[in-house]
């Protein structure tokens, strides 16, 4: 009888977690697009890493990160563990009853000892000291933690011979196995589908950072209007949240008092896509003011556990109100200017071509570089001093190099702000001249170009062409003695890391404008947040051409930040960064700090 009880049993938890794991599964495969599945190897290796071994889990808060760890691994253990558990029910000991046996239960028993100790500190952080990010409190993360408890005591009551009669071993054993079968029941009702779902997100996701998928209008493609048009990796993640709010923790948006919660944008999709699929996604689902509160910085997908990319639902459904024309009237200047200019300030072309004749900068013909201006280094008249210096200092390097007249904005901002149609434009026309020019190397003073460069790829750049942001190309210079600095720099410089360097272009790109700053003999002051976990200025994902008009302004959070070093200098390496950090400083009344891109420091010290 106990056997026919526990067969029905197992039966019934199998299919009550199978049916609503199924529903969510089958709503990812409706999504759009498909899931990339190249470089296998390094797709592997990342799923040790950060899901066998919980190495971002880890890294990004170590005390939680170890106890979820331990919490893991023992589920993994008690994976094995329970099915010899109810194999021993029918009579059938996989293991045996030997040695191995005896040595797998005391490594059983340490994992239960562990978990307990794990789930225990979760749980008070959960429900005791309740930080912000974890939000309000959920009785299946209670109920979970209670199974989880009540599982690994049971084991141990068991491994230990802790119960003195028959009834009382099998009565345990009974609680114990009902105990797995209602977690496994509850598990696709909370967050902790994640630990079915993450393996599937991380393997799946992207090696590039928010990696956009290019849009094909002939196959009538716009964007997300509906919460099926998202792409299957948004859908898939929209299941996988495990609510550890790390990426609340690192939002601009959400530090800075605004709507948008990277958390609660996952967990709204979720519940939208469970109800009805074909829900118009912005208004009945997701907040329309959310949606342009994002900066695109990367800081929640790079925190994510789970492998979710949050940023690719928000530009999708951007994608899908820029084609139903409702959108911030504030972006209409954006998109008109770039499409009838090719720059995002309606700037006449001439402007540009004036600046690099009466300062007789050397149009390419096949030199060794191709200097990238870009809008602001064409345009703008701060950065224009950023742009003379960069060509100073390849001049004075030996570098042959030259730029291209007739260059027009890479369409960074128009493709972060959902304007698809506006970005493939400007991108043909940048391609076009970018093949003919075929260059083998192209240095860019501006992150958001290089990072827009590469997506040009995918759209028919040629594949040979090496594009570089300037850190890197001038640590090249450094490395090849082909600067003679004079390192008289006395000044302290705070280094604020652009999202789209540090972020998106790599987190190994943090340190070479900081070898560059170093070389100039200033002292290094460091932010609190820096480096991969720096601190948005504000101006990403086409909010650079917006009003900021709820909440603290970003770039005012981040100048407050490095204010706090006290260094007389602040060092970018984006020009973005460096308007948004100006600016930041004149409306705090601290212009007496100077910004300075880090070719300026450069230039600085070979004129001295």
């Amino acid at each position: 009888m106990e056997q026919i009880a526990l067969t029905l049993l197992i039966i019934a938890s199998l299919y009550l977690f199978a049916q609503p794991v199924w529903k969510r599964l089958r709503r990812g495969a409706e999504g759009k697009g498909s899931l990339r599945v190249d470089h296998f190897k390094e797709r592997l290796v990342r799923f040790l890493q950060e899901v066998l071994f919980q190495s971002r889990t880890i890294l990004q808060r170590p005390v939680t990160g170890v106890s979820h760890a331990l919490v893991f691994w023992g589920f993994l253990v008690f994976l094995v563990a329970s099915f010899h558990h109810f194999a021993t029910k029918y009579g059938w000991h996989p293991f045996g009853q030997g040695a191995f046996y005896r040595i797998y239960g005391w490594i059983v028993a340490l994992f239960a000892i562990l978990v307990i100790a794990g789930i225990t500190i979760l749980a008070f952080r959960r429900f005791v000291l309740r930080p912000l990010t974890l939000g309000k409190l959920s009785w299946t993360s209670g109920l979970v933690a209670l199974f989880i408890e009540v599982l690994m005591v049971t084991y141990l009551l068991s491994h230990f011979d802790l119960l003195s009669t028959a009834s009382a071993q099998n009565a345990n054993w009974w609680i114990h196995s009902i105990f797995i079968l209602a977690f496994l029941v509850l598990i696709p009702h909370s967050k902790h589908l994640h630990l079915a779902l993450s393996p599937f997100t991380t393997f799946l996701k992207d090696f590039e950072l928010a990696r956009i998928h290019p849009l094909d209008f002939e196959k009538e493609e716009f964007g997300a209007e509906r919460l099926s048009d998202l792409s299957k990796h948004s859908i898939l993640g929209a299941f996988t949240c495990v609510e550890c709010g790390r990426c609340f923790d690192h939002c601009p948006a959400s530090q800075t008092g605004k709507a948008l919660n990277p958390k609660q944008l996952m967990l709204d999709l979720k519940a939208g896509l469970l109800k009805n699929p074909e829900e118009i996604a912005v208004g009945p689902i997701i907040q329309e003011e959310i949606l342009w509160q994002c900066t695109t910085c990367g800081a929640c997908t790079y925190q994510c556990p789970v492998g979710i990319d949050q940023v690719i639902p928000l530009i999708e459904m951007r994608r899908g109100r820029v084609a139903a024309a409702e959108f911030p009237s504030t972006l209409r200047a954006l998109f008109d200017n770039l499409e009838k200019s090719g720059n995002p300030w309606k700037y006449p072309s001439d402007q540009a071509s004036e600046f690099i004749e009466s300062n007789k900068l050397p149009l390419f013909k096949e030199q060794e570089v191709l200097y990238w201006m870009g809008c602001m280094g064409r345009f703008d008249f701060y950065y224009q001093k950023v742009s003379l210096a960069f060509s100073q200092v390849l001049t004075a390097a030996g570098v042959s190099w030259g730029i291209l007249k007739n260059e027009k904005c890479t369409g960074d901002a128009a493709r972060r702000a959902g304007n698809e149609l506006v970005f493939q434009m400007l991108a043909e026309h940048n391609i076009e001249i970018l093949n003919k020019a075929a260059p083998r190397l192209v240095v860019t003073t501006c992150p958001h170009c290089l990072r827009t460069l590469e997506e040009y790829q995918e759209l028919g750049l040629n594949s040979g062409t090496r594009i570089l942001h300037h850190s890197e190309y001038l640590v090249h210079l450094l490395h090849e003695d082909k600067l003679n600095l004079s390192k008289t720099a006395r000044s302290s410089v705070v280094y604020h890391d652009a999202c789209y360097l540090s972020r998106y272009v790599g987190a190994t790109h943090a340190r070479f404008p900081r070898q560059v700053i170093s070389n100039t003999g200033a002292t290094l002051a460091e932010p609190r947040r820096r480096r991969e976990r720096s601190f948005c200025c504000g101006a990403g994902g086409g909010l650079l051409f917006t009003e900021e008009t709820v909440g603290e302004r970003v770039n005012h959070n981040r100048v407050k930040e490095l204010l706090a070093t006290e260094a007389s200098t602040v060092g970018t390496a984006c020009p973005f960064c460096q308007l948004m950090l100006r600016d930041g400083l004149h409306d705090l009344e601290k212009e007496a700090i100077i910004v300075k891109d880090i070719a300026e420091l450069v230039a600085d010290c070979m004129r001295s």
